[in-house]
């Protein structure tokens, strides 16, 4: 019973992965995702039989969880000499969900729980449903400005209420089927298109050129991408304007200035999520809103955690993806990371976790 139950709130957080930031609350002023939620009911039930299997076996953390997690207490320690302890609240709390996150990671591996990866396309067309009714029914979401929210015309941006970030996991859910589903597919490759993120293109044109080993079948795709791209409307706005470039200046003054500002702080780290507190924000729970950091996700991680902490999650990275039969979506998930702090962005790093946590390894 406890373990079909298990099932149903994996697959209820697989699923409610695809409604994005619509399911997101406030509860004192602190952002809830339901999706949070239900990982925290699924290890309500996985964590007791995960404890008792260890309970006589040696349980042996791996080197790069106990790097991470030293990097992480000698970062808050150095975040309690920077900031009050009351403002470092919320921050915390982040914390907690990426530790969380992880807990879960590895819970579901050790119980092999398998789910048909028919679940997953189901979350994507969710995702896909609400994007393209958007898109074509309210393409003006300059409203959502007044939500907290940037403002966007003319681009697919909701479930995310970001064309990046929605971008994002469509480019993880089409990497996740791998082609088993060609009208799937096909919607996700078009729903990516009028995101008009150049980023998430850049990088789905890296993973492919990696990947894609016959030579005639890499040329018929560049160019089949290049006519879409061609063919995409131009309307009216920025956003759909392929030759902008504020928003590449914009991010990469931004990172420069979080190097130029931090400097020595890289050794160990400011500490998780604090990087909010330098910002003139009346309100710590923005944090879910807007970017809070670097655009770079390895930056992100060197500045808040400093070295050990990005060589720690380094080696995660790389573990994940030497044992993974979806290598196409981690170099995805990491070459995108290099242009917005996708790495870190919940819906993202959860989709990533499940599916390794649940998928059988290549080697």
């Amino acid at each position: 019973m406890v373990k079909q139950i298990t099932k149903y709130l994996i697959i209820a957080l697989i699923l409610s992965l695809g409604f994005g930031q619509l399911l997101r609350f406030e509860l004192f002023s602190v952002p809830i995702y339901l999706h949070d939620v239900f990982v925290v009911l699924a290890l309500a039930l996985l964590v007791p039989n995960f404890v008792m299997k260890y309970k006589v076996r040696n349980f042996v953390s791996p080197i790069w969880l106990m790097l991470f997690l030293f990097a992480l207490a000698i970062s808050s320690l150095r975040a309690l000499t920077i900031y009050p302890l009351s403002s470092l609240l919320i921050p915390s709390l982040y914390m907690l969900r990426l530790l969380v996150y992880l807990l879960l990671f590895f819970v579901i591996r050790q119980s092999k729980v398998q789910l048909p990866l028919k679940y997953f396309y189901i979350s994507a067309l969710v995702s896909l449903c609400i994007g393209l009714l958007q898109y074509f029914l309210m393409p003006d979401m300059r409203w959502a400005q007044y939500l907290g929210w940037d403002d966007h015309l003319s681009r697919l941006t909701l479930p995310h209420f970001d064309p990046t970030f929605t971008a994002v996991m469509f480019g993880l859910a089409l990497l996740t089927i791998q082609l088993k589903s060609w009208y799937v597919t096909f919607l996700l490759s078009l729903s990516i298109l009028l995101t008009y993120s150049r980023s998430v293109w850049l990088s789905l044109v890296v993973t492919a050129m990696l990947f894609i080993k016959n030579k005639k079948a890499l040329l018929l795709s560049s160019i089949l991408v290049l006519v879409s791209i061609y063919m995409l409307p131009q309307k009216f706005g920025e956003g759909t304007n392929l030759l902008r470039t504020y928003s590449i200046s914009s991010r990469f003054s931004t990172d420069i200035a979080y190097i130029q500002k931090y400097k020595w702080d890289f050794l160990i780290g400011r500490g998780m999520n604090t990087l909010i507190l330098d910002l003139n924000c009346d309100n710590p729970a923005c944090a879910g809103r807007h970017a809070t950091g670097p655009n770079n996700s390895y930056l992100y991680v060197l500045s808040t955690t400093g070295i050990l902490g990005l060589v720690g999650w380094g080696v995660f990275m790389f573990t994940l993806y030497k044992k993974s039969i979806y290598k196409p979506m981690l170099v995805f998930f990491f070459v995108s990371s290099i242009f917005n702090n996708v790495m870190f962005y919940p819906f993202a790093l959860l989709w990533v976790l499940i599916t390794e946590a649940m998928a059988p390894t290549s080697t």
